[in-house]
């Protein structure tokens, strides 16, 4: 009888201190927006356990621009949450350079001095806008008024395509498209567009340009 008493005892004693246990959640605020750059403690600022534990954070690729999925853990409760990376430190002054291709040759058309271009933020977080003229006036990117790279989180980007001309050539209404955006980390912390392909499809022919994009100290 003693023993069945001390078995119910502590079957009691365990379902009372499974009542006492709170369950723990996971406060986030408002939206998580951050730079290129950042760390895990800048994103663990935005989040807080209810029992005042420590909240460990993965799945972010601080290098990488636009919405990215991370998961936030305390204990055994975890929670998934959009953090999105700014573009912010991809604008700036740049040094730009265009290369004709011919199968595995390259013939630089700015040559010269002068051919500095400023890339400004975009009207979304995850957008850097290329002006269609360098900083002296000269147009380059004729008719779409100015280059929308778009970056979704992953390790890739895009520019729409427009229709018009491209100063280095005599078309006047053909089709420009984008295509291997390069982009990352520099010196000092800094983050850069390093260069991208374009086509230029006009007369059922394609043209090929690469165009190189090297940042200035800020």
């Amino acid at each position: 009888m003693r023993k069945s008493v001390v078995v119910l005892t502590s079957i009691i004693l365990i379902f009372a201190s499974s009542a006492c246990k709170k369950e723990v959640k996971l406060s986030f605020t408002g939206d998580i927006m951050l730079d290129l750059g950042s760390s895990d403690q800048d994103v663990l600022k935005y989040v807080s356990a209810s029992d005042g534990s420590s909240v460990s954070v993965s799945g972010i690729n601080f290098d990488l621009v636009g919405e990215q999925k991370a998961t936030f853990k305390t204990g055994e409760v975890s929670e998934t949450k959009s953090v999105k990376i700014k573009a912010d430190k991809l604008a700036g002054l740049y040094e730009i350079s265009v290369y004709q291709l011919y199968g595995n040759e390259e013939i630089e058309l700015t040559s010269g001095q002068g051919w500095f271009i400023t890339l400004a933020k975009g009207n979304q977080y995850n957008q850097i806008h290329i002006p269609d003229s360098i900083d002296n006036g000269l147009r380059i990117f004729k008719n779409p008024g100015k280059l929308v790279v778009n970056f979704n989180g992953k390790d890739s980007a895009y520019i729409p395509s427009y229709t018009g001309a491209f100063l280095f050539t005599l078309e006047k209404d053909a089709v420009y498209s984008f295509s291997n955006i390069t982009y990352g980390a520099i010196a000092n912390n800094q983050y850069a567009i390093t260069e991208f392909l374009l086509k230029e499809s006009a007369s059922g022919y394609d043209h090929y340009f690469r165009v190189e994009l090297e940042k200035r100290e800020n």
